[in-house]
């Protein structure tokens, strides 16, 4: 089989292009010819492993410090496509070119399966892409999320798709109802590895990861950490990730006083190992449509913590089993959840292993399964 995976940024960090790239590499280890277009490129390396057989477009390059588009076009802007799709599509130059790229790069496949993992992406394949191609919504987000003129947009869309793809059995039911006449099919993100790094338990830190916005809820997690010290000063809080709240944070961690106790630790492409340092993993998330870091540090054996946010951290911790779940957006419960890890190691090590069980579920190998076998049935029905 041939594959095409459209990604808004494969050279920045974060739980899509993880999952992606896991994807790409199994399929491409199994035979299968693999690509990933990305939208965008302005570094050199991506920040995770990538299989060399798997071939990288970047439909607008930005490595030099001037764009240059994968077809090295320079005609004039095509708008005849703006008032297809919702105003913010359009909105700048930069977004209107990738755009542009992005439509003549689908107008030249053949024989592919394009699948596409965010809403702009899916609205342009849907639009442009042959439909004699097997054209597949890998859909990362509850259904719930999307609002207005962008769900408009979506219903509009999504049904002439060959496949709409859930990660979660709760979002699965959703978008099977919203979409009677498609496929629908809940297929999990694997985990690239169960051989990695496991925690011994032998650092006072928790940790967590993720990118730096406002939907991770960092300043909960902060202000939570907060009440940590209070009766655990001996702890530390170790966050990885960037992003445009990092400014925010850092001066939420100087106004609270927690400059020995709190550090942002910027991105890392050793994930892994860097989980494994901690004892206790916290999420702070408002929503999560899978929550890839809560399972990677569930597979480095670490105990979690998580608000019970729609819809991923609920569907991937069992209260009190193999993780705890917190009231959503309750700093003093996310703190209280902290502190019963940090005051009973019994527990910690009973949700570690617990967490190791659960993780395997999650492994590459039966996810990859999983893709292959749809894929195989979209091929067959074209």
């Amino acid at each position: 089989m041939k594959l095409t995976y459209l990604i808004y940024n494969a050279f920045g960090v974060g739980g899509t292009v993880r999952t992606v790239f896991n994807q790409a590499n199994t399929m491409v280890e199994r035979g299968h010819e693999v690509e990933i277009a990305t939208m965008l490129r302005y570094h050199e390396e991506p920040p995770f492993p990538l299989d060399d057989r798997v071939r990288i477009t970047a439909l607008v390059d930005n490595r030099s410090g001037s764009y240059v588009d994968w077809d090295r076009y320079e005609g004039e802007e095509d708008t005849s496509w703006h008032d297809r799709f919702p105003a913010g599509v359009s909105e700048n130059a930069d977004k209107r070119r990738r755009i542009n790229a992005m439509i003549r790069f689908l107008r030249g496949l053949e024989g592919r399966i394009v699948v596409g993992t965010r809403p702009t992406i899916n609205l342009v394949v849907a639009e442009f892409a042959d439909p004699s191609l097997v054209r597949v919504v890998q859909e990362h987000a509850g259904l719930s999320t999307h609002k207005g003129e962008w769900r408009a947009a979506i219903d509009a869309a999504y049904t002439g798709m060959d496949a709409i793809v859930c990660l979660t059995e709760e979002d699965r039911a959703a978008y099977a109802e919203a979409f009677p006449d498609v496929r629908v099919e809940r297929i999990p993100n694997a985990l690239h590895s169960l051989d990695v790094p496991r925690t011994d338990f032998s650092r006072h830190q928790v940790v967590s990861a993720g990118r730096l916005d406002g939907n991770k809820g960092f300043d909960m997690l902060i202000q939570a950490f907060g009440k940590v010290v209070e009766t655990h000063p001996d702890w530390t809080l170790r966050i990885h990730g960037g992003g445009p709240s990092e400014g925010a944070l850092r001066k939420l961690i100087l106004s609270e006083h927690l400059y020995n106790h709190v550090f942002l630790m910027g991105p890392t492409n050793r994930l892994d190992d860097e989980l494994a340092k901690g004892s206790i993993f916290a999420m702070s998330s408002k929503s999560e449509g899978f929550g890839m870091v809560l399972l990677e540090a569930m597979n480095c054996g670490l105990p979690v913590v998580s608000f019970n946010c729609p819809v991923g951290p609920r569907e991937l911790i069992t209260d009190g089993v193999d993780g705890l779940l917190v009231p959503e957006r309750d700093v003093d419960a996310l703190a209280a959840g902290i502190v019963r890890l940090i005051e009973h190691e019994d527990l910690r090590r009973d949700l570690s292993q617990a967490a190791l069980k659960k993780a395997a579920e999650y492994g590459p190998e039966p996810v990859t399964d999983s893709w292959e076998h749809l894929y195989e049935a979209l091929n067959a029905a074209k």
